[in-house]
């Protein structure tokens, strides 16, 4: 080929793409004017634009749809049908237009005119899966949901599949408000594929605030579960739906079925138990770990139960307001029964540790306690981070018997070992508070400082707050009054409450109207408290919420009274309003978040 034919060819082409790009740039200029006219309300002009457009690109559906509203906005329904009807002539397989045929005929307030197109597709459905998934979309998008039921279902019945459009018709019948069909659609295609457990569980876990939906969707199951008893997936839902609702009793007797026929020795009623504890529904936990143990020590789940019946027992005993010394000696003696079966070793440490605090705290074995945690301590094989706690606890104890020194060497310890980590943080914390304790209050405020912005939160609140208590009362040289309240605070952890009221009043007597004032009311709480006279704790909350509200123990007076009135005075409504009260009244505290969960639970809100 010579150069001239290859110049000239090239030529021809440059000239072609030139061309091209000129039409492009054109259409693309026309597009913004034709937007330009749209979004300033010039639907005259706007219509016009768009006219050529889709004369050009009959496809597009940007054109379509604009062009379509135009004329909507214009009041021109006739021109507005001959587009539909153009666009079916264009794309006789597309079924959106024809929709939009009747769609327009129906703004055009001639309703018996768009019924009678859209009849006319109905009665073309066939069983036919994509021609009625694409028809019922095009319904969809004109918000005509009673029609696109109608498709999907008519599609179902003619290719004779029960379980098809499950999904599709359950979110129709979600944006209808009928929940009996969403669920029942729902249940249908868990029946179809129980694979898909957990989505079903995510979808109706959206309907579970109200307690009418609540029913339809427990009645649903039980149905379901009665007629396909081969499909496990009915009962595990049912597991599900009563923990959700926290009847742990209805749960558990669902779960033991499944555990019987899949002789899994007792796995999922394990978990199940530990839920159970966890929410504080002490019995329950108790009756599925005995049912477990009964089942013999050589299954594999035996000495969990054991452990976890031991923690049931434990904390319903402890959550009384009414249990004695016997009750204590008792819970005392199954432990020792349990390590004497089991024996002393890394995997029975949490036991070994359990018995020590209730030693120490309920039963003043100190001796014992000490005991206890330094085999912990000692104990080959044992995670150094529970070593550590343990090494914590052991220096709660030494300041519970007035030896503070070992405390501190114990702190320091764990401190030095895990420097950045929650752990040393809090042993930080509980030496700046002993320092508090023993009256040095410029190094505890330095050590407290430092923990001001501690990665664990309630860390750092402790910090601010004994920081503060510290700051507000060492402003003057007087320090007395504040050295009095830190031994008052030293007695009330030791137990030793009419020490620690007898310095409370002898403060109130010497420094009235001191700024303690609030702290002290709040003292006195926490000891009526550790005396289980609960409604003399709720009456100096009560007083320091009227009288000390918007200071810095407001939120935490609030909350404790709450706290007090749902799990030791068992007045339900009551707790729920102060909840509801703290929530509008401390947005920002550290308690918040726990607030919130609680008055949820109390309104009947599922878990989470």
């Amino acid at each position: 080929m010579s150069i001239f034919a290859t110049m000239q060819r090239f030529y021809f082409l440059f000239l072609f793409v030139l061309i091209g790009a000129c039409d492009i740039y054109a259409q693309t200029a026309d597009e913004q004017l034709a937007a330009q006219y749209f979004s300033n309300n010039e639907f005259d002009k706007a219509a016009d634009a768009y006219e050529k457009l889709i004369a050009k690109i009959p496809g597009s559906g940007y054109y379509y749809d604009n062009l379509l509203t135009c004329y909507f906005r214009l009041n021109k329904f006739e021109d507005a049908e001959k587009l539909t009807k153009k666009q079916q002539r264009r794309f006789d397989n597309n079924y959106y237009f024809k929709v939009d045929q009747g769609y327009v005929l129906k703004k055009a307030n001639t309703p018996d005119k768009a019924k009678k197109v859209w009849d006319e597709l109905l009665n073309k459905v066939t069983g036919e899966e994509q021609q009625a998934s694409e028809l019922a979309s095009a319904f969809q998008k004109r918000s005509e949901t009673d029609y696109a039921i109608l498709v999907l279902e008519k599609a179902r019945k003619k290719s004779n599949s029960p379980l098809l459009f499950c999904f599709e018709l359950a979110k129709l019948y979600a944006d209808k408000k009928e929940t009996q069909k969403m669920v029942d659609e729902y249940l249908n295609a868990l029946q179809g594929n129980p694979m898909i457990q957990e989505d079903i569980q995510g979808y109706l876990q959206l309907y579970l605030e109200d307690a009418a939906d609540v029913e339809i969707v427990k009645n649903a199951l039980l149905k379901k579960y009665r007629e396909n008893q081969s499909i496990d997936a009915f009962s595990e839902m049912l597991v599900w739906l009563y923990v959700q609702r926290k009847e742990f009793n209805n749960a558990f007797m669902q779960a033991r079925a499944i555990d019987k026929r899949y002789k899994e020795e007792g796995r999922r009623i394990l978990e199940l138990a530990n839920l159970a504890l966890q929410n504080e529904f002490y019995d329950d936990a108790a009756n599925m770990y005995n049912y477990i143990i009964s089942a013999g020590k050589d299954k594999v789940n035996y000495m969990n139960a054991r452990i976890g019946n031991l923690s049931a027992r434990n904390r319903k005993v402890i959550n009384t307001t009414q249990y004695t010394i016997a009750d204590m000696k008792l819970l005392e003696t199954d432990y020792t029964a349990f390590l004497t079966e089991f024996g002393r070793y890394y995997f029975t440490a949490t036991v070994i540790r359990d018995l020590a605090r209730l030693e120490a705290y309920y039963i003043n074995d100190y001796a014992s306690a000490i005991q206890q945690f330094i085999e912990l301590i000692d104990m080959p094989r044992l995670d150094n981070q529970f070593k550590a706690q343990c090494k914590l606890e052991l220096g709660d104890i030494y300041i519970l018997k007035g030896e503070v020194w070992d405390a501190m060497l114990l702190y320091g310890q764990v401190d030095k070992d895990f420097k950045e980590d929650p752990l040393g943080q809090e042993a930080k914390f509980r030496n700046a508070k002993l320092s508090y304790y023993m009256g040095e209050f410029e190094w505890a405020r330095a050590q407290l400082d430092v923990l001001k912005t501690a990665t664990t939160q309630l860390i750092a609140n402790n910090a601010l707050e004994l920081s503060l208590l510290i700051q507000d009362n060492t402003l003057d040289s007087i320090e007395e009054p504040l050295l009095l309240f830190a031994k008052a605070d030293l007695y009330y952890y030791q137990n030793k409450v009419a020490e620690s009221l007898q310095l409370l009043d002898s403060i109130e007597k010497a420094f009235p109207r001191h700024s303690l004032t609030d702290d002290i009311l709040m003292k006195r709480a926490e000891l009526s408290y550790k005396n289980r006279e609960y409604n003399k704790s709720t009456g100096y909350l009560n007083q320091l919420i009227k009288e000390h509200g918007t200071d810095i123990l407001g939120d935490n007076a609030l909350f404790m009274l709450a706290d007090i009135t749902e799990k030791k005075l068992n007045d339900k409504a009551t707790a729920q309003k102060l909840y509801e009260q703290f929530l509008e009244q401390y947005p920002g505290s550290f308690f918040t978040t726990e607030v919130r969960k609680r008055f949820r639970a109390l309104r009947g809100d599922t878990l989470n």
